[in-house]
């Protein structure tokens, strides 16, 4: 019940709503993201809306940490990347490795590989931000992003990551097993609207 309030009655859908430009704001699904104290692994550079059955450039998260986060255990992101206009393959983040490729479902796109030591030499400029509680980060579907462990002796590292998708979204294919693995009840070219993908602000 709680969680249903926040995605339907905090300002949550209508940020989404505005940042995506969007006349409406659809919850698509979340993650609750926990890094414990002196959590080493670190999340690897990836780009969400490749591990998603959605196509559309209307897509944002809404990272909210419930947990003061420094900057160096924040989330970071490559500068402009949404706009490169270029799609990567997902990664397993325990091995960092790719998906597997299981079909020809790519439907014309083009999958690159992530230009992890590009990012990692310094060659794009990244963005962070240390967070409080209340603080939240939105960012496009197509960013290129990752985050570092947690090196915090005391302070776990809790986010509420929420996904919002609006105008001109569809079901979509993908050439690996999607992630979630969940199409609600919807075919492919549908509009991302259904019981499972409930409008949560604004009008269709």
């Amino acid at each position: 019940k709680q969680f249903e309030d926040f995605a339907f009655n905090s300002p949550a859908a209508k940020i989404a709503a505005g940042m995506m430009k969007s006349k409406y704001a659809v919850f698509y699904h979340e993650h609750v993201l926990n890094k414990e104290p002196g959590t080493e692994k670190e999340t690897p550079w990836h780009q969400d809306q490749a591990y998603y059955p959605v196509d559309g450039f209307k897509v944002v998260s809404i990272w909210m940490p419930v947990d003061p986060v420094s900057k160096e255990s924040s989330v970071k992101f490559v500068k402009g990347s949404h706009k490169w206009g270029k799609w990567f393959h997902p990664r397993k983040f325990a091995s960092e490795s790719n998906y597997p490729v299981e079909n020809d479902n790519a439907d014309g796109k083009t999958f690159h590989n992530v230009p992890v030591e590009d990012i990692e030499s310094g060659k794009f400029e990244l963005l962070s931000w240390a967070c409080q509680p209340g603080d939240c980060i939105v960012f496009h579907g197509m960013t290129m992003h990752g985050a570092k462990g947690n090196r915090s002796t005391s302070l776990e590292r809790r986010v509420l990551s929420t996904r919002w998708v609006g105008e001109g979204t569809t079901i979509a294919k993908r050439p690996w097993t999607v992630s979630p693995p969940i199409l609600g009840g919807l075919a492919y070219g549908d509009k991302m609207v259904s019981d499972t993908f409930p409008l949560a602000w604004g009008s269709l």
